[in-house]
């Protein structure tokens, strides 16, 4: 007898393969059969006529690391679908981490880690902490390259030495046989920003020689936009490591169509190379507010940004650096969370309304805000064209990646108005996609969408028995109503849940039932097993 048998549904396999009648059975936590199943027994059966049932799906892209810590039934995760989260992004992660530089690397997280006492020091052992708490979903965790020069060379701009570089690629090597998937930087983050290609390209070689991916927040996507994908190929290219491009933006209306130059080299390069990329259907990006001051005020991580900003001298250079960016444009930047209680009501408005508030100009509230908060300030910056959104998601090697910071607390069970305006994608990336792309303009098919969701990603990641319907493969499953699958969060309402989403499993649990959460955390911290 089956645990669960889903009929009348057409089954959208992850493959790229058009829509098919069939009945998907599961038993434990894999798929048992697939095929016409409607008269076999099952102790629950669920109608889905009218439904397409898929894999689950996975997000390339998300900052979950610590958050899961705290909130791990990730209910905006599994409510849009996702039932695999990579983490570790942007060369932001929680570990390598050592004594001697664990409170900078906290700091360096300061948005993101949520006051989670951090137990660990070697990768296996925050996998451990992890599956500690049974998340809801399944996890990729890769090594960011933030973490892992600031345990060996700390938040100096300099070269790595050649005993350092070593250091660091002991360090890599031990992280990838306790489970890492690969590496991951943010060159527009200190200490990730100090480090020159030849120390990328010679990390990536610890990576490529075990078949894991490096993903890449790329040095620039703005006004170098071009330099900064060539510079990502040709790391990619001399070191052999299979690219994953982050969250592929022109970030900035002077750079708007650049795409179109960048698709093309990134064509060109696929061509030779396992090269993909990913993004987000929004207009919007999110990060530290602290990205709007110029890189040299960020050397030597936070506490030293922090010391700059209490020198009046230094304070005023950094705010006419600001002043003098003709691209910055304050009315387009929003504050999305702030650490302390003094300023939660600036929460959702823009840095040009606060400005007004506080009194003070826009560059020097940005400064305020920062030195207040002691840096655990989020924005939602309005930076990207539509139709260059659309052009990048719909190419073919791309997958799709929330870029999501955190896991709010369940709106369901708490007051959305007292939590943080964070980025709607945190609730709405995977259903936005499926709204705007496939059923509104039709620039995508259903199947080829669930394809880059699901199949695809699952085929960069080498996840073993995942991202497809497929009998015997562990079942993460998703159910959804074509017709009415849609993103309901706003940048002024972000915590609401999309529509359309029946059911997910997560290995063979169903963590959203009949549309309503279940509460199940039935998750796997995955760990890679190399090529």
């Amino acid at each position: 007898m089956f645990d669960y048998l889903i009929v009348n549904g057409r089954i959208i396999d992850g493959t790229g393969r058009p829509p098919a009648f069939a009945d998907v059975a599961i038993a434990g936590d894999r798929i048992a059969a697939i095929g016409q199943l409607f008269h076999a027994p099952a102790r629950y059966r669920i109608d889905a006529a009218g439904k397409f049932v898929a894999p689950g799906f996975i997000d390339m892209h998300t900052h979950y690391d610590v958050a899961l810590l705290v909130n791990p039934d990730a209910f905006n995760v599994v409510s849009q679908g996702v039932t695999t989260a990579v983490i570790g992004n942007c060369g932001h992660s929680p570990v390598p981490i050592t004594d001697e530089r664990r409170d900078e690397l906290r700091q360096l997280l300061s948005v993101i880690e949520a006051g989670v006492e951090w137990r660990w020091q070697r990768f296996a052992d925050y996998l451990t902490a992890l599956e500690e708490v049974k998340p809801a979903i399944n996890t990729v965790a890769l090594v960011g390259h933030c973490a892992l020069r600031a345990a060996v060379v700390g938040f100096k701009n300099r070269p790595a030495t050649d005993d350092e570089l070593k250091a660091m690629q002991r360090l890599l090597r031990e992280c990838m046989d306790e489970g890492a998937f690969g590496l991951s930087s943010g060159l527009v983050y200190p200490p990730s920003a100090y480090a020159p290609v030849d120390e990328l390209v010679e990390l990536n070689k610890v990576v490529a020689e075990r078949g894991g991916i490096y993903a890449t927040h790329m040095r620039n996507e703005s006004d170098a936009l071009v330099a900064a994908v060539a510079e990502a190929l040709q790391t990619a290219l001399r070191s052999g490591v299979r690219l994953q491009i982050s969250h592929h933006k022109a970030a900035r209306k002077p750079n708007w169509g650049k795409v179109a130059v960048t698709l093309r080299m990134i064509e060109d390069a696929a061509l030779r190379h396992d090269v993909s990329f990913d993004a987000y259907p929004y207009t919007a990006g999110s990060s530290y507010l602290a990205q709007l001051l110029p890189l040299w005020a960020l050397e030597g991580g936070a506490s030293a940004m922090l010391q700059r900003l209490r020198d009046p001298q230094t304070r005023a250079q950094i705010r006419q650096a600001m002043e003098s960016d003709p691209a910055l444009d304050f009315t387009a930047v929003r504050i999305a969370s702030v650490a302390s209680d003094d300023y939660k009501p600036l929460q959702g408005k823009t840095v040009a309304e606060i400005a007004e508030l506080l009194q003070r100009t826009p560059a020097e509230a940005v400064l305020h805000l920062i030195e207040h908060e002691q840096n655990a300030v989020t924005m939602v910056w309005f930076v990207m064209d539509e139709a260059d959104v659309a052009q990048v998601l719909t190419h073919p090697l791309c997958l799709v990646g929330s870029d999501a910071l955190t896991i709010p607390s369940n709106p369901l069970t708490v007051d959305p108005q007292t939590l943080p305006k964070v980025h709607p994608r945190t609730y709405g990336t995977f259903p936005r996609v499926l709204r705007w792309l496939v059923r509104e303009t039709g620039k995508l098919r259903w199947e080829d969408a669930i394809a880059k969701m699901t199949g695809k990603a699952a085929d960069k990641l080498r996840l073993k028995e995942r991202g497809l319907l497929r009998e015997g493969y562990f079942a993460d499953v998703v159910v959804f109503d074509p017709e009415r699958i849609a993103d309901r969060a706003t940048y002024d309402e972000p915590h609401q849940p999309a529509d359309g989403i029946e059911w997910v499993f997560v290995n063979g649990q169903p963590a959203i039932a009949d549309g309503r959460p279940t509460g199940a955390r039935s998750g796997c911290v995955l760990r890679f097993a190399g090529a």
